[in-house]
Formats: structure tokens, sequence, C-alpha cells
């Protein structure tokens, strides 16, 4: 019997099972542990996913003038894939300010879940938080923008047209599709073109093609004084006293200040002098053989009925907007913008800077104005139509040097030709797109 245990103290191959014994409740707790961590892990990332997608609803109802508190509860119900029930008070929706950013929207959520074997040693289960921060960011670089809606495109695109941008194009139509072309005979030659609906899946010269893109505001709202001056008198272009000296040598200039009625209609050249010309309830209408020339000028069609811009394909426009003079900056000789009086009325002619047609807001949607010339014609300046169509059209491909086009809806077809980045133009811009984006 003695020799018997002597025997088993001696033998040691049980002795990996006394240690596998022992350590296997360290083994399982380890298991338990990390199987939780995973488990909190998995969570949390569900849960910043759904505060990320809670914010950017937040922001895009804020743009579009929706309740943004009640966008992020709405998104939470679709995107919160944690299964669990966010905790008391949560979502926490705030509106920071944060420079240089707008609609801004952040949005803090919470849960709390016991786990199986943390539980254990675990009197309250742990809280999981994550926050998302979203904003209407700046995004690239438009010189051409339809402003329209709905009920069809805001940019059409057709016939012999030529546009090189240097920028880019968007439709805010929320249509399908939000940019129309037809034909294969136009080109359109921009980095971007991007619309609030669908888009074609393919535009010929556009390098980018952007579809359900956040819709750009309107860049010149509200920024520009239509009304006329108060004391101005208005006189019709036909009695107009515009002969300088007289007979076969007189050279006709226009003065600036308000007229109710502008329609040359021969073969005469004019020279507008700089400043701004306000049109009271009547078109700019050039429907022969004219030749305009203006320099530093800005046209704003204006009254309770604005009129609008029809310039025949046998005119010849040379306009240019009045810019800063700022050697600095001027790629040209500058044209300087400043003040000037008109019936008594002085008017600063430097807070048009860079426009060159202004139609009043209480034009109606059907307002049709059409952009068009000979061969040497050209446009330096931007043209701003939010309530009318603009149609670059006819078969002289009159040139706009630098123009930023903004209209309701903005039609290509013919043989026209839009540019912005010409060299030797001076008035030309671009607004900011916007997109909607996380930030830290």
């Amino acid at each position: 019997m003695i020799a018997s245990l002597k025997r088993l103290w001696r033998d040691r191959r049980g002795n990996a099972l006394v240690i596998a014994g022992a350590a296997l409740p360290v083994l399982v707790g380890a298991a338990g542990l990390a199987t939780d961590s995973i488990q909190w892990a998995l969570w949390k990332r569900e849960l910043q996913r759904a505060a990320d997608s809670a914010a950017l609803a937040g922001v895009y109802a804020s743009v579009n003038g929706d309740d943004a508190t009640n966008a992020v509860s709405t998104d939470l119900t679709v995107n919160n894939h944690t299964n669990i029930s966010l905790l008391s008070g949560y979502p926490q929706v705030t509106f920071p300010t944060v420079n240089p950013y707008s609609n801004v929207v952040n949005v803090t959520l919470s849960i709390q879940k016991r786990l199986g074997f943390s539980s254990l040693f675990l009197s309250n289960a742990p809280i999981i938080t994550t926050s998302a921060r979203a904003a209407l960011i700046d995004s690239g670089d438009y010189c051409l923008i339809g402003l329209k809606r709905s009920g069809g495109a805001a940019i059409t695109i057709g016939g012999s047209s030529s546009a090189n941008l240097g920028c880019g194009a968007i439709s805010d139509a929320n249509n399908n599709p939000s940019v129309s072309t037809s034909g294969s005979s136009y080109t359109f030659t921009a980095p971007v073109m991007a619309g609030v609906g669908t888009m074609p899946s393919a535009i010929t010269g556009v390098t980018t093609i952007q579809s359900h893109h956040i819709a750009m505001p309107d860049p010149f709202a509200n920024k520009y004084s239509t009304s006329i001056p108060a004391g101005m008198s208005c006189s019709n272009f036909q009695t107009h006293n515009y002969n300088v000296g007289t007979g076969q040598s007189a050279v006709k200039h226009l003065s600036p200040g308000c007229y109710s009625g502008f329609s040359p209609n021969g073969s005469n050249t004019y020279y507008m002098d700089p400043g701004v010309y306000y049109l009271n309830n009547t078109d700019f209408n050039l429907n022969g053989q004219d030749t305009l020339i203006g320099t530093g000028v800005t046209i704003i069609l204006t009254g309770t009925t604005p009129g609008s811009v029809s310039v025949n394909g046998t005119s010849t426009v040379q306009l240019t907007a009045p810019v800063a003079d700022d050697p600095a900056t001027a790629t040209v000789e500058p044209t300087t913008c400043g003040s000037h009086t008109e019936d008594g009325v002085s008017v600063d002619s430097c807070a048009y800077k860079k426009m060159l047609f202004i139609q009043a807001p209480g034009a109606t949607t059907d307002n049709n104005n059409t952009i068009n010339g000979t061969n040497s014609s050209f446009y330096d300046g931007a043209m701003y139509f939010p309530k009318g169509d603009i149609n670059f059209t006819g078969t002289s491909g009159a040139m706009t040097k630098c123009a930023m086009v903004v209209g309701y809806v903005v039609n290509f077809s013919g043989n026209t030709n839009l540019q912005n980045d010409t060299t030797g133009c001076s008035a030309n811009q671009t607004a900011k797109g916007k997109a909607i984006r996380l930030i830290a």
C-alpha cells in the first residue's frame, strides 16, 4: 500500500490536467470578456453610423427649410441598427456656430444594455455614447446656374452650341433629368456639371457629372437694388438727345439713367457711357443692324412688369460690366466703376461691379431673354435673370467673354459661344457650390 502511494506521488503524467483545470476559469473569463468587448465595439460602430446619418439628414432638412430635429428622429428610425433603444433624453440635437460653416447640426446618441458575461461582475452595463457633426460647406466653383426647382430641366443643351466654362454648371431642378441634352453637335466643356435630380450618363466635354446634388442657392438674391432711384425721371430712347456733335459726323452717346423705351432699330453705332441704366417696364431690344458699345455699364430691367433682353443676330453688341480699379488683381486695363449723376441723382456703379444684366425679381417666369449678335459681339459680365429664361441661340457665334450666367432656365441652341475664362476678360466671377459633409 505504501509502495503504491509512493509510485503515485512520483507519477507526473497528471500535472498537465491539474494545470489546465486551474487555468480553465481564466480562459473562460478571457473569452467571455473578449466576446462582450467585441459586441460593445460593434454597437459603438453602429451607433456612430446612426449619428453620422442623422446629422447629415438634419443639415439636409435645415437647408430645405424643414425641421432638422424631426429629420434626425426620422432618420434614426431607419438607420439605428443597434436594435437598442436610446437612453432617455436622446437624441440630443444642437445647432452650434462653427465658422466658416453654415447650417451646422450636432447629434449625440447614447445606449446601454447588459451582456451575459460582464453582467456577472458589473452592477451596471457600460454606457455607449457617440456624437456626429455635419454642416453645409463650400464645394466647387460654378458660373452657370439654373434656378428652376421643378417642372422640367433648368439647363438644356443642343444644336451647335459651344460652351467652354472653365468652371462648373449646376441645375437646381429636381427632375429626371435635371439637365437636358439633345443632338451630338454641341460642345460643352466644364470640369463638373451637377443637378438636383438625375443627370444624363454622359455630356460631351464634361469631366464629372453629379446627380442628386444639393441645390445651389441664388448667389445674387437680395444683393442688388433694382428700384429706380427716387427723383430720377425716365426718357424714351427714341426722343433721347444722344447726339454729340451735328450732321453726319455726330457720335451717338447714351448716358446712364432711366429709360422707358430702349429699341435701336437701324444701322447706327451707339456708345453707352459708363454707369447704371434702368429700363422701366421696357425691353432691351436690338432688332436692326445696330452696333452697341459700352464699357463699365450695368443694365437693370425693372418696373412693375420688368422687360426682357432681345438681341437679333444681325446686331453687334460689345458690352463690359463695371469692375473695381484694382491693378493688383486686374489682368487687363480695368473698366473702373464710379459715381455718375443723372437728373441730379447720384448712382454708384461700384455697387453693381461685374454685373452686366440684372432683371428685377418681379419678372414672370415666362419671361424669355435672347442673347445673340454677330461674330464680333461679346458680353463681359454677369447675366442675372432669376425669373426669366436665358436663350443663347442663333447662328452668329457671339461670344460671352467672361459671363457668369444665373437664370431661371438657361437654354443653349444654335451656334452660340459661352466662355468664362477667356484671356483678356475683366468681369469674371463664380459662386461657391454647396455640399453637406461631416465636420470635426
